[in-house]
C-alpha cells in the first residue's frame, strides 16, 4: 500500500509543506498547447502525481500530431514551479513539500510547445486518498474521492475543502468540480483521529486544447479505485475533440506496474499485488489514467507511527497486526505471524545512516545524528501478502541538562494548547522554571524540543516553536528531570 512505500521514502531532513493557489492561462493543459502555434501537441504520459520527499518519479513525453500519431518526444526541457526540486534529464527528485506543476517543453516544426500537470510531495497521513492528484479541464464532468482508513483508530467521517474553490470545489461528499483554469489544492481530513490525519490532492485545471486533432482528452472511469489482492474492477475510456464532443476511438490500456495490478485489452483490472500503480488508457496518442490502490488483507501497524528522538537516546516502539475486513475495510487484531523483524534501512551513506533498532523495536538514535535528519523503522514478515508496518523516526534535540538546584515546575504563561496556521509564523513561549514557592529559580535555563518536527520545530535558545507542516506536535520544555508539556495543533 502506499502508505508503507511513502514512509520507506521518507530519508530526508525536515520539510516544509506548502499549498497554494493561482490562476493558469487558459490554454495550458496536458495534451499540448502553451506557447507556439505549431499543430502538434505534447502529452506528458505520466500524468498527475503524488509522492514521497525522497522519490523520484521519471516523466514521459510525446508529441502528438494532426493525424493521433504519437513520436517520443526529444530535447524535452523539464522544470518544476515553486522550488520543489530539479530534474536530472526526465528524473525528478523533490527538495521539499508542498504542490506545484511539471512542465515539459519542446521544439518542434521550430515552435516551442508545452504541456503541463500537478504534482504534490507530502509526508504521508495514516489515510489514502485516490486520485491522490488531478488534472482536468473544466466542463468535463466531476471526480469522486475515494478515502481508505486501515488503521485502529475511529474515523467518524471525511471533511473536504479546496484551497481555491473558484477553481476546484469539493463538496461533503468528496466530488470534485472544475471551475475555471487554474491550480488549487483539495485537503482531506479523516475526523476522529488527530495524528497525520490530513492528505492533500493537488488539483490543475486546464483549459480544452483548441488543435485540430482526432483526440484531445481521454477521460477513464472511474479515476480511481481502491481493490484487494484478486479483485477486479472494469473501466471505461471516453474519447473527446477540441469541441468537448465525445468522439468514436479505439483505446489501447496498459498499467505502469504490473506487479500490482494489471489490465486487458477491455479495460478490465485485476489486482495482483500490494501496492499503488497507475492503468492508463491513450487514443490517439492521448492518455487518460485511474489510479489503483491495491489492498493488504493483513498489515502490520508500527505504533507510534511518528516520533522524535534525541541524538543518543532511545524509543520503544511496537508492532500488531490485523486482518482487513473486505467489506468495511474494519481491522480484526490476530496473533503476529511468525518470524517478526525489525529493521532501520540503511544507505550506505554514514550521515543519513543515524538510528538502529534491535529484535524487540527498540530504536536507538546515534550519538552523531544530525538534528533535523529522519529515517524509517520498519517491521515485516517474509509474507507478500502481508503488509509492512513502518514509523518515521526524526532527530530531536532536547537538552534538559542536569538540573538547576530548587526547579520543581515548569511555569507556562497562557494555555499549553496552543493552535497556530502553518503561515502564522513563530510563537514565543512565556515559560520559567520556578521553584516550590512558584518564583523563578535565578540561573535556570529551559530545553525545548518538539515529538514532530514535521508539524513543528523549536529554538530552544529562543522559547520559540516554529510550524513547519499541519498536523499536532508535543512541545516539551524541560529542567533535568522537571519538565511540562504543550500541544501544537497546526493548521493549513
Amino acid at each position: 500500500m502506499r502508505r508503507l512505500t511513502t514512509l520507506l521514502a521518507l530519508l530526508v531532513m525536515g520539510v516544509i509543506l506548502t499549498v497554494g493557489c493561482k490562476k493558469k492561462n487558459d490554454d495550458d493543459n496536458n495534451g499540448g498547447g502553451g506557447s507556439g502555434s505549431t499543430s502538434s501537441v505534447l502529452v506528458i504520459k505520466t500524468g498527475a502525481r503524488s509522492m514521497a520527499p525522497g522519490e523520484t518519479i521519471a516523466y514521459e513525453a510525446v508529441v502528438v500530431d494532426t493525424k493521433g500519431n504519437a513520436t517520443p518526444a526529444t530535447g524535452v526541457t523539464w522544470s518544476v514551479s515553486n522550488s520543489l526540486g530539479s530534474f536530472s534529464g526526465n528524473t525528478f527528485t523533490p527538495s521539499q513539500s508542498g504542490n506545484g506543476v511539471i512542465t515539459a517543453s519542446a521544439t518542434v516544426d521550430g515552435k516551442v510547445i508545452s504541456a503541463k500537470v500537478p504534482v504534490g510531495i507530502y509526508l504521508p497521513a495514516v489515510f489514502t486518498v485516490v486520485p491522490s492528484a488531478i488534472v482536468w479541464t473544466t466542463n468535463a464532468g466531476t471526480i469522486p474521492l475515494t478515502s481508505v482508513y486501515l488503521g485502529t483508530g475511529t474515523v467518524s467521517g471525511y471533511t473536504y475543502s479546496s484551497s481555491d474553490a473558484s477553481v476546484a470545489s469539493v463538496d461533503g461528499s468528496g466530488t470534485v468540480t472544475f471551475n475555471k483554469a487554474g491550480e488549487c489544492v483539495i485537503t482531506v481530513t479523516a475526523n476522529g483521529i488527530s495524528e497525520n490525519n490530513k492528505v492533500y490532492v493537488p488539483v490543475l485545471v486546464v483549459g480544452m486544447p483548441s488543435e485540430p486533432l482526432p483526440v484531445v482528452r481521454v477521460a477513464v472511469n472511474p479515476a480511481g479505485v481502491d481493490l484487494f489482492r484478486g479483485d477486479t474492477k472494469a473501466l471505461t475510456a471516453k474519447a473527446f475533440n477540441s469541441a468537448n464532443t465525445e468522439v468514436t476511438a479505439t483505446f489501447t490500456w496498459a498499467s505502469a506496474d504490473a506487479s500490482v495490478a494489471t489490465v486487458d485489452a477491455n479495460g478490465t483490472i485485476t489486482a495482483v499485488g500490494l501496492g499503488n500503480t497507475y492503468i492508463t488508457a491513450t487514443a490517439s496518442g492521448i492518455t487518460g489514467q485511474c489510479e489503483v490502490n491495491v489492498l493488504p488483507d493483513t498489515t502490520i501497524i508500527v505504533t507510534p507511527i511518528m516520533a522524535s528522538i534525541s541524538a543518543g537516546a532511545s524509543k520503544q516502539f511496537t508492532a500488531k497486526a490485523y486482518k482487513v475486513d473486505k467489506t468495511t475495510k474494519a481491522l480484526s487484531l490476530i496473533t503476529m505471524p511468525a518470524g517478526l523483524t525489525w529493521e532501520v534501512p540503511t544507505t550506505g551513506v554514514p550521515i543519513f545512516d543515524i538510528a538502529n533498532v534491535n529484535s524487540t523495536g527498540l530504536v536507538t538514535m546515534k550519538s552523531s545524528a544530525t538534528v533535523g535528519l529522519s529515517t524509517v523503522v520498519v517491521a515485516h514478515v517474509s509474507s507478500p501478502t502481508i503488509e509492512a508496518g513502518a514509523a518515521l523516526v526524526m532527530v530531536s534535540d532536547c537538552d534538559c541538562g542536569a538540573g538547576t538546584p530548587g526547579v520543581t515546575n515548569i511555569k507556562v504563561t497562557g494555555s499549553t494548547t496552543i493552535n497556530v496556521s502553518l503561515m502564522g509564523g513563530p510563537v514565543v513561549i512565556d515559560a520559567q522554571a520556578v521553584d516550590a514557592s512558584n518564583m523563578p529559580v535565578v540561573g535556570a535555563t529551559l530545553g525545548m524540543c518538539s515529538d514532530n518536527m514535521a508539524v513543528a520545530n523549536v529554538n530552544a535558545s529562543a522559547l520559540t516553536i516554529i510550524p513547519s507542516g499541519p498536523g499536532t506536535a508535543i512541545i516539551t520544555l524541560c529542567n533535568g528531570s522537571t519538565s511540562v508539556q504543550i500541544t501544537v495543533n497546526v493548521t493549513l
